[in-house]
């Protein structure tokens, strides 16, 4: 690939590559400049799901103009290869940056994350939800500006039959209750895993740990466990961050921030009044110098905007004096071997006192989450949704003598968070039939198979598990599933429609079981025929002569024929375009007819 030249692009060489395909670095000969080109591959060009996808992403990024957005130039084809060509961002990931300098600093984490949410409330803005956000997603350019990027699962407003693509998919530990759960989703769905970003941009862990477990597993952890505080991981971060990212992380939605706006002015609210309070780090990631994170967030304090020149002095002041101490600290560790006992120092901003969680008992006070005014009332709460923020000055012109007036101050309960029912056998086979639409076949059947074993079973999960095997050329596999299928419903079931005449069709179910198989429409052209009257089971219009002369374009696909004993023929027809379906249900009554014929 590399050298060669696609429409007015020469590949230079490849930057990496992910799920919807290849990314390379190219060259637009005609204005001179690179641009980074996303390229799927001319086999997979065919799959009527995975270009359905690759459009949304087109779609979604060409709607969108802006600084923290990677930008798209345009969607091509050529000779089946079908390509995006977009802005080129010369830096690398988040997740890159995270694993490579472990936490942000707690001011440097702020800004970033400040860009991210600027370019998220933008995109809902614009009706687009990205469902899909996560740090490997967000990119940092070389001049520190965060970039975001693979809109490929987007949710995007006035687009017709793409709302289900994505909804179950994603990264379960990076995604909500709501989507793992394959219910409809909103902008909510992106707060949370907003929540989930910031988490680990300031404590360089996820809020669960996940490594080397089912999916299944995973995604039970996220419904039931609340995380511990990002405090706990890293005590530099003070009370006011924790209930931020608490209440973005909510299971809730209703318990969220309702939008990517009101999220981001509380985060602007509280970044003028945060007391950063440095502690030695007891424990230390492989390949992270403990010193160098000590250093880089002392370094950080001056980088705050301080009010008066006598809070400058203090700062000075208490720097010097960390210093002292940390100095005698890192002597004791190398001449012991011994790990003292964190020291909390208690500092002060703007003549206000630190806040108690930072205290050595850890206990939280009266610390509470600074957020903006709300309006309005439904249901007897308070909607966040009508917000009229109150920002405080920062201005050193506009700072009162006084102690300065605090916004609206709303506390968030930890303790009385809605907790969501484990996933039942309906949400498995909801998101299975995800799984499987966009040929993630091996974690369907993955999330199926664990499901049963943790007790959660239906004749549904066991059709699912089936199906999967089916899809995927394995029929051999697929088959024991029927009749484990079987015995627990007595039945297989799936929607169709009975083309009845010219003009004449009508939606329905087809019923599987050991003995016949029937249509039910609730009408007087139901069917039932019994299987030993079963004379073939036919798909498209093999074996229908007045099929043969028709262009295939006009021909109904895919079809289900079935002619019985008695000389009557039966036309099904499944959802446009799931052939595999059609020839699936076919090999479910060949197998029941298999079996009575061996009788």
């Amino acid at each position: 690939m590399i050298g060669r030249i696609i429409g007015n692009y020469r590949i230079l060489k490849k930057l990496g590559e992910g799920g919807m395909g290849e990314v390379y670095l190219a060259r637009d000969m005609s204005l001179e400049r690179e641009v980074a080109m996303k390229i799927i591959a001319a086999e997979l060009g065919k799959n009527s799901n995975l270009m359905a996808r690759f459009r949304i992403e087109a779609i979604a990024q060409a709607k969108l103009n802006h600084t923290h957005i990677v930008t798209i130039h345009s969607f091509n084809q050529e000779n089946d290869v079908y390509y995006i060509v977009m802005e080129y961002v010369d830096g690398k990931s988040l997740k890159d940056h995270i694993k490579d300098n472990g936490p942000m600093p707690l001011n440097q984490g702020m800004k970033t994350f400040h860009q991210i949410l600027e370019g998220m409330a933008y995109a809902h803005s614009r009706g687009v939800v990205h469902r899909d956000i996560k740090p490997s997603n967000i990119f940092i350019t070389s001049n520190n500006v965060a970039k975001i990027g693979d809109f490929g699962i987007a949710k995007v407003d006035g687009i017709d039959g793409l709302t289900k693509i994505g909804t179950a998919l994603g990264s379960p530990v990076y995604s909500s209750p709501e989507q793992l759960l394959g219910k409809n989703v909103d902008e909510r769905t992106d707060i949370y895993s907003l929540g989930i970003t910031l988490y680990e941009m300031l404590t360089g862990q996820l809020p669960f740990k996940l490594e080397g477990e089912s999916e299944y597993t995973a995604i039970k952890k996220v419904l039931e466990t609340t995380p511990p505080k990002p405090s706990a991981l890293n005590p530099s971060i003070p009370t006011s961050i924790d209930k931020m990212i608490m209440k973005s992380m909510a299971k809730d939605p209703d318990q969220r921030f309702q939008s990517a706006k009101e999220f981001h002015e509380t985060l602007l609210q509280l970044m003028p009044s945060i007391t950063i309070t440095p502690v030695p780090q007891s424990r230390t990631r492989t390949g992270i110098n403990p010193l160098k994170q000590t250093a880089q967030k002392l370094a950080s304090f001056t980088d705050l905007k301080w009010s008066r020149p006598a809070d400058k002095k203090k700062l000075i002041l208490t720097t010097v004096f960390l210093i002292l101490i940390l100095t005698g600290i890192v002597f004791l560790i190398l001449s012991t071997g011994s790990t003292p006992p964190p020291i909390h120092p208690i500092t002060s901003v703007n003549n206000r006192p630190a806040l108690q969680s930072d205290q050595p008992d850890g206990s939280s006070g009266n610390a509470t989450l600074i957020s903006p005014k709300t309006t309005g009332n439904k249901g007897g709460t308070t909607s966040p949704r009508a917000n009229t923020p109150n920002k405080p000055s920062t201005s050193p012109s506009d700072e009162p003598k006084s102690e300065p007036s605090k916004p609206s101050i709303t506390p968030v309960a930890t303790t009385t968070q809605t907790t969501l029912q484990p996933p039942s056998a309906s949400d498995i086979s909801k998101r299975m039939n995800g799984l499987i639409k966009n040929k993630h076949y091996d974690r369907a059947i993955e999330l199926g198979v664990q499901s049963i074993q943790e007790g959660v079973e239906s004749g549904d999960i066991y059709i699912k598990i089936a199906q999967a095997y089916y899809f995927d050329e394995k029929k051999d596999k697929a088959r024991p599933y029927y009749p484990k299928a079987m015995n627990i419903d007595g039945h297989i079931r799936f929607r169709v429609t009975y083309l009845i005449k010219k003009d004449n069709d009508k939606d329905g179910t087809l019923t599987i079981t050991t003995t016949a198989i029937a249509f039910n429409g609730s009408g007087s052209d139901d069917f039932s025929i019994p299987i030993p009257q079963i004379k073939s089971v036919a798909q498209d219009f093999a074996g229908d002569l007045t099929g043969l002369f028709r262009k295939k374009k006009n021909r109904k696909n895919p079809i289900l024929i079935i002619k019985d004993t008695k000389k009557n023929k039966y036309n099904l027809e499944v959802e446009i375009d799931e052939n595999e379906m059609r020839s699936f249900i076919k090999d479910i009554i060949d197998f029941y007819r298999e079996k009575y014929n061996n009788k």
